[in-house]
C-alpha cells in the first residue's frame, strides 16, 4: 500500500493558491487516471480515495487539517514503520514554477507542513515531490520571497504568466508519482532531478 498526501489548505479562498499545489496535483491525478472521486473521512481528517494504479493499493489524502498541522492527518493514514510508503506532494518556494524535484529522508526546508509531518510520524523517511512556487528574477535565478512577502507569496494566486508553466508541470508531476509506484523512488530521482 502507498499512500499519497497532497498538502493545502481548506477552503474556497485557498483553491488556487500556490499553498495548494500538492493537492492541485492530486486532482489532475485522480482526473487523468480515472480514480474515484475523493469523499470526506472524519477518520482520516481530510478527503481521500482508494484505488489500485499502475498496480498498487493507494490511498490519496488531502488533509483538512491547514498546512501548519498536516502531521496530524498524515499520522492518522500511515502505520508505523511504513514511512516510506509514503509519498508528500507539496510546494517548494525554492524551486521555479514548472520545476519538481524528488527527495527522500531530507529535513523540512522551512515548509511547515514538511515539519509537521516529520513530528507527528516521528520520522523523516518519506518521499517528497517537491513542486515549484518561486517566480524567477530577469537573470533566470529563482526568486524566494523575503519576510512578509513569503506568506503573501505562497498564499497567493498563481499569475497569469504563472499558469502556463503549471499546467506542464501536472503531467511531469502526475508521471512521477506513477514512476515512484512501478520503478522506485531512485528511478523517479534520476528521471526527474
Amino acid at each position: 500500500m502507498f499512500y499519497i498526501v497532497g498538502l493545502g489548505n481548506p477552503g474556497k479562498e485557498y483553491e488556487k493558491t500556490r499553498h495548494n499545489v500538492g493537492w492541485m496535483v492530486l486532482d489532475y491525478l485522480v482526473d487523468q487516471c480515472g480514480l474515484p472521486e475523493p469523499f470526506s473521512s472524519s477518520k482520516y481528517a481530510g478527503r481521500i480515495s482508494k484505488a489500485v494504479l499502475e498496480g498498487q493499493e493507494v490511498t490519496l489524502l488531502y488533509p483538512d487539517t491547514f498546512m501548519n498541522k498536516s502531521g496530524s492527518a498524515v499520522k492518522k493514514l500511515v502505520p508505523k514503520g511504513h514511512e516510506d510508503q509514503l509519498v508528500v506532494v507539496y510546494d517548494d518556494v525554492d524551486l521555479p514554477v514548472g520545476e519538481i524535484k524528488i527527495s527522500q529522508g531530507k529535513g523540512s526546508g522551512g515548509h511547515n507542513g514538511i515539519s509537521s509531518i516529520v513530528s507527528s510520524l516521528g520520522s523523516k523517511d518519506f518521499i517528497r515531490i517537491r513542486v515549484g512556487i518561486a517566480g524567477k528574477s530577469l537573470f533566470g535565478h529563482t526568486k524566494r520571497p523575503k519576510g512578509d512577502r513569503l506568506s503573501k507569496h505562497v498564499l497567493g494566486d498563481f499569475k497569469k504568466r504563472e499558469h502556463k508553466a503549471l499546467e506542464e508541470v501536472m503531467p511531469g508531476a502526475s508521471e512521477a508519482v506513477r514512476m515512484i509506484l512501478t520503478d522506485g523512488v531512485q528511478k523517479a530521482m534520476n528521471q526527474y532531478n
